[in-house]
């Protein structure tokens, strides 16, 4: 089943940091030695904020070839789907997991990791976030790629900001 053939609903959810650490576990068992970390990104990692029913992991590996094995094993453990190269996806009844594996150069964890941080700490910035998600959705119910497109110039903006308020200096020294 595709997300997109689910509503998409922004009810903020209590239970998202409970899921991720149990997430967390299943990725510890499969990770190898070449793990480097597992952070939980997205709506669903900042308290409040409502968004779609998934929930968004990013690990991190010292290599692209640690990747794929990483892929691999996740792609042959029961209830995971290969969505791509570096992604797979598990479908709860009412969420789905998506686990996005990166090697640690990869410009995308250091994005989404400055972004999370940064709308957990300003709330002005988490508000305006919010706004033009539900404002996305609105326009956009059915179609979920360009839900996300349009959120884009306000992604780009707050990490601009936050690149300039020294958030980038604050990530773990891997990434």
């Amino acid at each position: 089943m595709d997300l997109k053939d689910r509503n998409v609903t922004f009810e903020s959810d209590p239970y998202w940091p409970e899921r991720y650490e149990d997430e967390r576990e299943r990725l510890l068992e499969v990770a190898g030695d070449r793990l480097l970390g597992v952070f939980h990104v997205g709506s669903t990692a900042i308290r409040d904020l409502p968004g779609k029913p998934a929930l968004d992991i990013v690990a991190v590996y010292t290599d692209e070839e640690s990747v794929q094995t990483a892929a691999e094993k996740l792609d042959e453990r029961e209830g995971y789907e290969r969505e791509s190269d570096s992604t797979v996806v598990r479908w709860e009844d009412e969420y789905a997991v998506f686990v996005k594996l990166h090697a640690q150069d990869d410009q995308r964890v250091r994005n989404q990791l400055v972004f999370r941080e940064y709308l957990r700490e300003n709330p002005d910035a988490r508000n305006e976030y919010e706004r033009i998600k539900r404002t996305a959705l609105e326009e956009h119910p059915e179609d979920l790629e360009t839900y996300t497109k349009a959120k884009s110039e306000v992604v780009a903006s707050i990490l601009e900001r936050a690149r300039k308020e020294g958030y980038e200096e604050r990530l773990p020294g891997f990434v």
